[in-house]
Parts: structure tokens; sequence; C-alpha cells
């Protein structure tokens, strides 16, 4: 069997230190080239209107580079020397910042639609991949680690497909361009510029990674949060009998104290970024502008050339408070990138509908034919298993808790994958049977009780139109819920969620009972389907709906021996293995001596 469990990175205590090139170092940058490679089949259908989007981007980051000199133009030759129209330049320089706004909107605008199209079509892959994981797959990983990996996970690439992406390269293009612009009017600044812009640069990187690290860290608790209130919602009412709830409310503040260690040391690692990054600059400045003073006075300056490259170091110490930002933000989103690859294959087709399959059902017995099974690597559950289910009868498995009863319906229904062997249906192997036919002649009722958000019609037919009114009555009737329901003031019509379904547990469980005989499966598999249900209220639902298992295969599994009534077929399991086996008339009660 395959490893289904989603693992963490391995955390590792990381000490931060502002001035290394511990950046180029970095794990994290491992596979970088193959976790882009993945995000293609995604980003492929959006490659026309994202060159578009490249295109307007640098037309845009070009014009803004350039203003500094079209004002420096502006200042010396139209105000100073006067030898050039006002109205030449200022057209010039008007339509310039009319095309950049142009070029600005039209990009970003590109780039984000495209970026929620594959945000979309992302998020929609990774909850239909999860539905065709085996159920083993939801067993070995927390609901919490699943969350957030649905839900921030693919929240984190967003930024990657938007135009935080673009943000980033037209800030580094930006820094570049000015950087080799300031060396066309004063090489000088330009030096300057360029030896204090690099441990800056570093700063700023080693800035991201501790980030990116820790932030890591954060979403990594943030999925035992996540668990932990889960976990908290659904055991309520043991927490508050058991007298726990002081002790787990310990544990929610030891897991909050360490998420609050992590922010309190991103927001010291910030600041320390920030207050350095305003302290280089304002060196900077002071740099440039005693340079330029100087030039000007000896004249191997313009006033206009003095202007522009005092903007110019605006423009290039301004976007390292926001690239630092953004970079930080596309790291965790290539870091979810990693961890989406563990969920999803490379290229993903949906069958959103699937075809419809209007073969009858298979028909035969039921036959287990030498399975193995196994829910940990070591030991089966099952191993070399034979078991014959005849067609048309009731079956009933019995036996002690984990012998195997309920491992068995569900590998019968394709939940968990067997290791070997065959579970055939008559010549059809049962666990290849497609999802239409699958859902059209089979039908499952647990103890667990699932119930729709939607009204309490559709709860019971499950969106089948073909289902009338005066069926699902019927079905209501002979379950003894018809009364209940046509006491509500919307009847049917009435829209219900689990939590506020304002019927008991047992009668919650008739509601699925007749959702499955709505359905009219040929092969009905009940696991303790009457678990809550009273011995009177069993007794007569067993009276009710004896008359409907005819003519289907039905199985049965429960610890109640009054359910054994209907069968006619009894399988005794103890430890995977069959205890015994016997066969009577319908109807009559069975004795515990008959099972032992």
């Amino acid at each position: 069997m395959i490893d289904l469990e989603l693992r963490e990175h391995e955390e590792k205590k990381y000490h931060f230190r502002p001035f290394s090139l511990q950046f180029s170092k970095a794990h994290e940058w491992d596979g970088v080239a193959k976790d882009i490679k993945w995000l293609f089949p995604w980003i492929y259908p959006m490659r026309k209107k994202l060159f578009f989007a490249l295109s307007f981007f640098f037309i845009a980051t070009f014009i803004r580079i350039s203003l500094p000199k079209i004002i420096a133009k502006i200042i010396d030759d139209v105000l100073v020397k006067q030898i050039t129209p006002f109205t030449f330049w200022a057209s010039i320089f008007v339509g310039a910042i009319i095309f950049k706004i142009i070029a600005d909107i039209s990009y970003k605008w590109i780039v984000t639609k495209c970026g929620q199209n594959i945000t979309k079509t992302l998020r929609s892959d990774v909850f239909y991949q999860l539905g065709r994981f085996p159920m083993a797959f939801f067993d070995q990983n927390a609901s919490g680690k699943l969350i957030s990996r649905c839900v921030n996970d693919v929240t984190n690439l967003s930024s990657f497909f938007t135009a935080n992406f673009f943000t980033v390269i037209a800030d580094f293009a930006l820094i570049i361009g000015a950087t080799l612009f300031m060396f066309t009017i004063s090489p000088g600044a330009a030096l300057i510029v360029a030896l204090m812009i690099l441990p800056l640069t570093i700063f700023m990187l080693n800035v991201s990674q501790a980030q990116m690290r820790w932030g890591r860290d954060q979403r990594n608790l943030l999925s035992r949060l996540s668990s932990h209130t889960a976990d908290t919602m659904n055991n309520l009412a043991i927490l508050h009998s058991q007298d726990l709830s002081e002790k787990w409310s310990e544990r929610h503040s030891k897991l909050q104290d360490i998420f609050s260690g992590f922010t309190i040391r991103n927001i010291l690692t910030w600041g320390s970024f920030s207050s350095t990054h305003v302290f280089i600059m304002g060196i900077t400045y002071a740099s440039v502008i005693t340079l330029g003073v100087f030039n000007f006075q000896n004249g191997s300056m313009t006033i206009g050339n003095m202007i522009a490259s005092f903007t110019y170091v605006g423009l290039i110490f301004g976007p390292f408070i926001e690239i630092s930002e953004k970079l930080n933000m596309m790291v965790t989103a290539l870091g979810s990138v990693k961890r989406l690859r563990g969920l999803l294959p490379e290229n993903i087709k949906q069958v959103l509908e699937a075809p419809k399959d209007l073969a009858p059902a298979p028909q035969g017995n039921i036959v287990f034919e030498n399975i193995f099974f196994s829910y940990r690597y070591d030991t089966y559950l099952f191993e070399n298993f034979n078991l014959t289910i005849p067609e048309g009868e009731v079956t009933a498995l019995v036996g002690r808790t984990g012998s195997g009863k309920t491992t068995l319906a569900q590998l019968m229904l394709g939940l968990y994958p067997i290791n070997s062997g065959r579970i055939l249906w008559g010549e059809e192997d049962l666990t290849s049977l497609n999802s239409t036919r699958r859902a059209r002649w089979i039908s499952h009722v647990s103890q667990d009780l699932f119930v729709f958000t939607d009204t309490i019609r559709e709860n019971l037919r499950m969106w089948n139109e073909e289902i009338s009114d005066e069926l699902i009555w019927d079905r209501l009737k002979l379950v003894g819920l018809q009364e209940k329901i046509a006491s509500f003031e919307d009847k049917l019509d009435m829209i219900v969620k689990a939590e506020t379904l304002p019927l008991s547990q047992g009668e919650k469980q008739l509601l699925l009972l007749c959702r499955a005989l709505l359905q009219d499966p040929k092969l009905l598999v009940f696991d303790e389907a009457t678990a809550n249900l009273d011995q009177l209220t069993e007794e007569e639902w067993l009276k009710n709906v004896g008359l409907l298992f005819h003519g289907r295969t039905t199985l049965f599994i429960a610890h109640r021996i009054e359910t054994l009534r209907l069968a006619t077929n009894i399988v005794v399991l103890e430890n995977g293995k069959i205890l015994k086996t016997f066969r009577k008339p319908k109807g009559n009660p069975v004795t515990e001596q008959e099972l032992h």
C-alpha cells in the first residue's frame, strides 16, 4: 500500500543572520524549477493573455524609469536654457504619463483576471482530487492539515498568479534600470547607490528567507490549531461531561503561545529591516545630495540632472519594502506548491459529469475471492479471505468489535483499495464499477448521520427529479416518519442542516434509511443502520421495510440479535476470519448459541 500520509517539511531551528548569504544555501530553493514547472498545466491556457500583460508591463516600467530624464530635460532645456518650446516636452511628459497609466491598468487587469481563473481551476482540481482518494487517505491525515492545503495553500498560490508576481519583477527592473540611468547622469552618485543597495539587498533576501521559514512553521501550527478546534467542536459533550475543558484549554493556550512567538519573531525581524532600510536610504540621500551640489557648483552637472538623480534615489530605494513583502508572499507560494505537489498529480482531467451508464445492475452472487487487505503495513486484517453473498437474499454479518464487519462492507463499496484479490458481482468486478452504475444500483446506510444543507426533499431524493413526492411520502410512511415530516410548516420544502434538523438521532437515521430505499437499489448495505433506534421503533421499522428487501441483495451489519430475523444467511466473523456460516428461514429468531 502506498504511503498516503501528507508530511510537513522538517522543522529545524533557524537563526536569522541579516547580512549572511544563507538565503542562497536554503533547502527551500531545492526543486524550485520543478515546482514552477508543476504549475504550467494551470498557467499554459492563459499564455496568450499573459504575453500581452507582459508587454504592457515592460512598457509601463520603461516609462516610469524614463520620467525623471524627461523632467530633467524640461528643467534644463525649457526652464533654464529656454532652447526648446514648453509645449513639445509638456506633450511628451503628459503623453508618457497617460500611456503609463493605460499600460499599468491593462497589465494588472489582465494578470488579475488570469490569476483568478487559474486559482479557481486549481482550487477546483484540489477538491476534485480529494474526492478521488480512498478512505485510507483521510484516516491518515488530520482534517486541519487537509483544510490548510485546500484553502490556505491555494490562497497563497493566488499571489503567484496575480499582479504581485509582476510587481516584484517590476521593482527589480526599476532598481536596476534606475541605477543604470543614474550612470548616464552622475557615475559617482550611481556608484554610491550601488554600494549602498548591495548590503540592503542581501539583508532583504535574508529577511524574506527568515519570514518564509517562520511562516512555514506558522502554517504548520495553524493546521494543528485547526485540527484542535475541529476536535473541540466534535467532542464538546465529552469535554464537559469528563471535566476536561480546562486541560483542553491549556493545550490550546500552549499552541497559541507558540504561534504568538512565531508572529513576534516575524514582526521584530521585519522591524529591523525597515529601520535599516530607512537608515541606509538616509545616508544615500545625503551622499548623493552632497555630491550633486558639489558637481552643480563646479559646472559638471545641470540643475535638471541633479534633481533627476535625487528622484532616482527614491525610485531605487522605494521598492525595497514592497519587494520584501511581495517576495515573502511569492516564496510562501512556492512553499505551498511543494505541499500541493504531494496532493495533486501534474495533470488533472476532471470528469464533472460521469457519462450516463444505462446498463442494468450486475446479476449474480457477490463473491469475495482471495482477498488480502491491511490498514497497516505489517498486519493483514483479511488474508486469503473468501465469502459468497447470495443474490437476492439478506445476509447478516455478526461478530465482535474489530472482527472486520464494517471493513468488509467498505471494501464492497470501494472505499478502501484491496491489496490483492477480487470482489465479483456476478461476472463483473464490483470495485471497478463506474460512479454512475455504483450510485444507481448500490445504496449504503451507516450509523454516521450525514445531512446536506438543503430541503428535506433533496436530502431524500438526492437531486433525482425522477423521484416523485408521492413516492417520498410512501417511503416516509414505511419508515415511520410521515407524521413527523407532515407536522413541519414547510413539510418537504423545509431547509435543514445536520445540527438544526428537528429530529432525534433515531429519526435522523430513519430519514437516511428512507433515502436509501428511494434509490431503488439492487444492493443494499446496512452498517449498524438501526444503531440509534430504540427497540420498539426498530421492530416497527423491520416489519414495514422487510417487504422492500425482496429481490435485492442485502448486507446487514448489526450487533442486535433482533435485526437478524430478516436474514436468511448468517456469517460470523472473528479477527478477519469466518468463524461459521449458517442459513435459517426468514423471520425466525437467532439464538446466542447459534452464533457461538
